[in-house]
């Protein structure tokens, strides 16, 4: 595979090729990754081409010198190196403390392509200059790099999140504080219209994919009949009106028995590419349990919507946690905290310890108790809920928010001057008094009894600068590793959350070249992030960038083996404010797509009954993402149950979804579909 990337230097117009066999010969680079490496290199050139500073007077050398170091060093490396001073940029400027307001100079600099647009940053301040900085050296942080040996740094770190887990003693005073804050602030989980629902990932049976699939095999499990449908939850058998009966729940009735099958509970360890460091570890739940986790996590939405809690935690929304980010950038008063490996460091010791009693009793009856891991071991786990359970964030959520509030007890007790022990002195007044100190949206003046926004969003947590220092005592008590690379807090003027970056005010959050799946694969996942790549490099002003990627797209080799050409290549223009599926240009035209002249359909909103009207209509021919697969007619009853209950669920209190969620043909999975569309 080779790329070629147009660049205009000080010498003129120079054409670079990038090579498999380049990127092969370099140092560390493993084999398997030449297609998707071979784009990112040339997409780095080109935007190394958009600088805001004169890119048609950048020397030829600079280009150069980034692939020769990428042949020397290893792309690997080199990625690394530029994703480190990024970290050094923003990490060194504060508001206080020191003679220069952007820090010490870093001296690393020189040695890149970018030491003219440091300069003048140094010297100037220009955010546009930053952002472009930003950017270019956090452009391959995400890059979808496959490497054996991540996996097996990902397992050791597993493996020794397990082992602290299992020898971790908790502090008696947090655990028993912790424990009566959750009783006060969370509601008693009672269970009413239960409507569980399947998960769009996969789970631990070999071969289960997609909705029919799952419904097939939906096995039985023991301990969610009895605690579901026969036991304390279904008031012993007597659930009808609850809507706890197998008759309500389970699509297929008569896979419900241990006759036909019992359902293991042992999830399946996997590893997924996360960055140029490491792998994410993944754990794929056993269908019966994740069909059931779903349901109880809509209604641990549900309360905590309506709980005090709701004024920190939203599950459904990242944007508290963004505007937080951006007033600590600005003020220094709100702090933004990152942790480790945090979904896999929630011990279920813990959860026994902490949670109130009918909260355990769903969370304990859908958990997997082992794991399989690579080697063929199943492990007995020492945490509650691994990433890949429908449980895992929102337990997250809870506990962290916990931490804050616990945080600003503790400190108010040691504001209070009274000699009574801090467990004691947590009354449940003093409890809800202290959640109604932390400010809604607006940062409060400074005040010894006032508190700055709070929010929480996995492991993403802002809060009050004043309260860092024991929030990030407490979790490390609790056995919580704080991520003091991601994490920004006191004078600096940097902070991040949820996917924002904010220095000083100013967003500089950077473009990052991550694709889902292989550029010799041409997936949905794929073609999706790519389209949104060039979407957003359009949209920053990286026209080399985007020349280069759209060029590349109109060489792709559609999924059926016929080859995309320039004119035909079936990507839609669409309108840069639409929210279709398209490359989005000022002026849509799309004079390079089939058309053809069709007959429109019309659906009888009585009968249903469809028409065909005596008039046509421009149809043009394009490709889509969709999640519409064909469903043979035998498949169809296996859908008709469960769809009917996910009917029935968007008519009731306790769920979240929308008509238009449901769809009889939506059996899970993306795919690329060509299909005729309507051109108006």
């Amino acid at each position: 595979m080779e790329q070629e990337v147009v660049i205009a230097t000080s010498s003129g117009r120079w054409y670079l090729t990038i090579t498999s066999d380049f990127l092969l010969s370099s140092r560390a680079f493993q084999a398997g990754n030449e297609d998707t490496c071979c784009i990112f290199v040339a997409a780095w050139i080109a935007l190394l081409a958009d600088s805001p500073l004169r890119p048609q007077s950048k020397p030829y050398r600079l280009y150069r010198n980034l692939l020769n170091e990428i042949h020397e060093n290893g792309l690997k490396v080199t990625v690394l190196r530029y994703t480190d001073l990024a970290h050094e940029l923003v990490s060194r400027p504060t508001s206080m403390g020191q003679s220069l307001p952007l820090g010490d100079w870093i001296a690393d600099f020189k040695d890149t392509p970018v030491f003219f647009e440091y300069c003048h940053y140094y010297q100037t301040g220009d955010a546009t200059v930053l952002k472009f900085l930003y950017t270019f050296l956090n452009f391959g942080k995400k890059l979808g790099y496959v490497d054996e040996s991540f996996n097996e740094t990902a397992f050791r770190g597993w493996c020794g999140i397990e082992d602290k887990l299992a020898c971790l003693e908790y502090d008696a005073v947090d655990l028993r504080v912790m424990r009566n804050l959750m009783e006060v602030l969370l509601p008693t989980f009672v269970i009413d219209d239960f409507r569980p629902k399947f998960g769009p990932g996969s789970v631990s049976e070999r071969g289960v994919r997609g909705r029919i699939q799952k419904i097939e095999h939906l096995p039985y499990d023991a301990i969610l009949d009895r605690v579901f449908f026969r036991g304390h939850i279904a008031k012993y058998g007597l659930g009808d009106d609850s809507g706890l009966t197998i008759a309500q729940v389970i699509p297929r009735v008569v896979n419900w028995s241990a006759v036909s099958g019992v359902s293991s509970r042992i999830s399946r360890l996997m590893f997924v590419p996360k960055n140029l460091k490491t792998a994410r570890s993944i754990c794929m739940e056993p269908n019966s349990l994740m069909y059931f986790q779903q349901g109880v996590m809509s209604r641990v939405l549900e309360l905590l919507s309506c709980s005090p809690y709701a004024a920190f935690v939203n599950i459904e929304d990242q944007s508290r946690n963004q505007r937080l980010a951006l007033v600590g950038s600005l003020t220094g008063l709100v702090d933004t905290l990152d942790l480790s490996a945090a979904s896999d460091s929630v011990g279920v010791r813990l959860v026994k310890a902490v949670f109130p009693r009918s909260w355990q009793i769903v969370m304990l009856a859908t958990r997997s108790h082992s794991a399989l891991l690579p080697d063929g071991v199943v492990r007995r786990l020492e945490k509650f809920a691994p990433m890949g359970s429908a449980l895992c964030f929102p337990t997250q959520c809870i506990i962290f928010a916990s931490v804050c509030i616990m945080a600003a007890l503790e400190y108010s007790h040691e504001h209070s001057f009274t000699t009574m022990p801090f467990s004691d002195w947590c009354t449940p007044d003093r409890i809800i008094a202290t959640t109604s100190l932390f400010s809604n949206e607006s940062i409060v003046d400074y005040d010894d009894h006032r508190f700055q926004p709070m929010a929480v969003y996995g492991d993403d947590i802002c809060v009050d600068h004043r309260l860092t220092p024991i929030v990030m005592s407490i979790l490390s008590r609790l056995g919580f590793t704080v991520n003091a690379e991601k994490s920004f807090t006191g004078s600096q003027t940097f902070r991040e959350s949820c996917g924002k970056f904010y220095q000083d005010g100013i967003d500089v959050t950077p473009l990052y070249f991550s694709l889902s799946g292989s550029a010799g694969n041409l997936s949905a996942e794929f073609v999706a992030s790519y389209v949104s790549i060039l979407n957003d490099a359009r949209s920053r002003g990286f026209k080399s960038l985007w020349r280069f990627m759209h060029k590349e797209l109109q060489l792709w080799w559609c999924p059926c083996g016929l080859r995309w050409r320039s004119e035909t290549h079936g990507i839609p223009y669409v309108a840069e404010d639409s929210l279709d599926f398209g490359i989005r240009v000022p002026n849509p035209w799309n004079d390079h797509l089939r058309t053809r002249e069709g007959p429109q359909m019309y659906r009888d909103a009585i009968t249903g009954k469809q028409e065909i009207l005596n008039y046509q209509r421009i149809e043009y021919l394009t490709w889509h993402i969709t999640y519409d697969w064909f469903v043979e007619s035998e498949d169809i009853l296996s859908l008709d149950s469960y769809e009917y209950m996910r009917w029935w669920a968007s008519r009731g209190a306790s769920a979240r979804i929308s008509e238009k969620e449901i769809s009889r043909l939506d059996t899970g999975g993306a795919r690329l579909q060509r299909r005729w569309t309507p051109l108006y």
